[in-house]
């Protein structure tokens, strides 16, 4: 009802059925203008300069953009695949049973999603690779250290617990009265599973695995540390390799279209099946956990969940293990010194500490970037909650557009416009915050719902404007989810690699950059510290998340 109310006439946030909207036009204004408008332009002068389309399929047909675009696809459905076969017996087995250390796994789900990529590609290499952790006492196990199969290991790690979060949410969707209803005419776990709770939990598992295929058919980190040859590039990396070492621009953007216009399809079908997710009831109460363990069917879920996380455990450590504990014949922790030694510094053309000065700088002005933004469209979705759906899939827009296209198309619009590399640092946090935004958005959107309307409104009837209830009567108690949401944002660009490492300059190298030459460059145990560092903060700013959840869930 307070909804259709509006504020009062001459309120800043408008009224009637425009209440709260004005809020909108920062976040949409940022979006538009730093990727959507840049990309459209990139695509036009593509096209212009290319020949239009008769260029347009020239391009795409040329034998190793035809091989790229094979590779995106087959890696992209091997990842998906096995993240499903993986992923979904682990999402029903969190979501349907109790067992010890659950709200912790729950809590920390995402934690793999949102490493940065050289981690767990570096932690590939270190485990499987030559004189791998693992590789070196089963030489077999070498043949996952390179290639597709290193790619999909890689792919894997960061997208199985995106398939069992969906899946989760599928079973948690399912209506318990429904269940209690079988269960009390006398029908069997089986029959529970085929009425109830089997379409849900199917329609979340299809939702991780399309964004599995999505994210994996766009990896770039893994097929250019893992491959190094066109032969595995995805089109993501045949687009870096096109701008960045052949020089041709315009092949890159027509090739980022094609790109664009093969990911249409799985991008809707991914929006529909969420929609249909999220559509199914979630009702107020939702179906529980299973206090019962036993059984086959209980354990041959726990042990599919175990070897899932057990082996994402097994690659993390991989990373800081091989920190302290270097492959050759360096004693104990040599790679930490050897990283910021000042044979380190002068492959970089920059002292350590000024690596980690950029990195931690630029995470702080993305978050800040984006934590503003969020906020200030926050009051917009606490007046209209109708608008999260539409805002979320416009801040999807970046993300299937990738981070090479985005900072393909910052570099080309923005950079000449900004003054050149002189003012990259600029383009390096914009990118960062474009990519933070639908998690920070996200992260800020669910507290804020769960908050009582009262206060809101008794503040808006007594004349406050849309930003002055939101300030003063909701932002206090969501202050542990504006953390959350600040903590996420930083995350994501501390340990950001794909588009900053197309944007960066020396001047402004990160430490996950850093990482990544270390490794081309041979300096094997530096780059083991580099990686060793970004994992380290990451699960610091991870663990900060979780305590802030806690504390929020009280």
């Amino acid at each position: 009802m307070a909804d259709d109310m509006g504020e009062p006439r001459g309120s800043v946030g408008g009224s009637g059925r425009w209440a709260g909207l004005p809020y909108l036009a920062p976040i949409v204004v940022f979006v538009l203008v730093f990727a959507i408008a840049p990309v459209a332009i990139l695509f036009a002068t593509g096209l212009e300069r290319g020949g239009g389309l008769g260029g347009f399929a020239s391009v795409v047909t040329q034998a190793a953009n035809l091989a790229t675009v094979r590779n995106s696809l087959v890696q992209g459905a091997l990842s998906a695949a096995v993240a499903l076969a993986l992923g979904y017996p682990a999402g029903v087995y969190l979501a349907r049973y109790a067992w010890p250390g659950r709200s912790i796994v729950r809590a920390l789900v995402l934690v793999p999603f949102l490493l940065p990529s050289l981690v767990v590609v570096l932690a590939v290499v270190d485990l499987f690779g030559t004189g791998g952790l693992l590789s070196a006492a089963w030489p077999s196990l070498g043949w996952f250290g390179h290639g597709v199969p290193g790619i999909v290991a890689v792919n894997l790690v960061f997208n199985v617990p995106v398939v069992v979060l969906f899946t989760a949410l599928g079973c948690e969707s399912a209506p318990a009265a429904l269940e209690e209803s079988v269960a009390a005419l006398g029908g069997s776990p089986a029959r529970a599973y085929r009425d109830v709770w089997c379409g849900p939990s199917l329609a979340g598992a299809a939702a991780g695995a399309l964004l599995t295929f999505l994210f994996s058919a766009l990896a770039f980190a893994a097929p250019i540390v893992l491959c190094g040859s066109p032969r595995c590039y995805t089109l993501e990396a045949q687009v870096y390799s096109l701008d960045f070492s052949q020089l041709n621009s315009t092949a890159a953007s027509l090739l980022a279209l094609a790109m664009v216009l093969l990911l249409v399809l799985p991008t809707v079908a991914y929006i529909l099946v969420s929609r249909r997710l999220s559509g199914s009831g979630w009702p107020a109460r939702r179906t529980r956990p299973r206090t019962r363990e036993g059984g086959p069917v209980a354990i041959a879920l726990a042990a599919v969940s175990a070897a899932v996380w057990a082996g994402i455990v097994i690659v993390l450590g991989a990373v800081l293990y091989r920190s302290v504990v270097p492959g050759g014949r360096e004693g104990f922790g040599a790679p930490w010194a050897d990283l910021f030694s000042p044979r380190t510094a002068d492959a970089l053309g920059l002292s350590v500490l000024g690596v980690v000065g950029n990195t931690f700088g630029f995470a702080l002005l993305a978050s800040s970037v984006a934590l503003v933004l969020a906020l200030v469209a926050a009051v917009a979705l606490r007046s209209r909650p109708r608008l999260g759906r539409p805002l979320a899939a416009y801040l999807f827009v970046p993300l299937l557009i990738s981070p090479v296209l985005l900072a393909f198309s910052l570099a080309q619009f923005w950079r000449p416009i900004l003054g050149g590399e002189t003012m990259v640092w600029i383009l390096i946090a914009v990118s960062q915050a474009t990519l933070a935004l639908p998690f920070v958005v996200q992260s800020l959107e669910i507290p804020l719902f769960a908050l009582p309307r009262t206060a809101n409104e008794s503040a808006r009837a007594l004349g406050a404007s849309s930003w002055q209830a939101f300030w003063d009567a909701d932002l206090p108690f969501a202050s542990s989810g504006l953390l959350v949401a600040g903590l996420f944002a930083f995350a994501i660009g501390f340990g950001e690699f794909t588009a900053t490492n197309f944007l960066v300059t020396t001047q402004y190298t990160t430490l996950s950059v850093a990482a990544y030459e270390l490794e081309t460059l041979r300096f094997s145990d530096a780059s083991d510290g580099a990686a060793a560092l970004l994992l380290l903060v990451s699960l610091a700013v991870f663990l900060a998340i979780a305590l802030a959840g806690r504390i929020r869930a009280r």
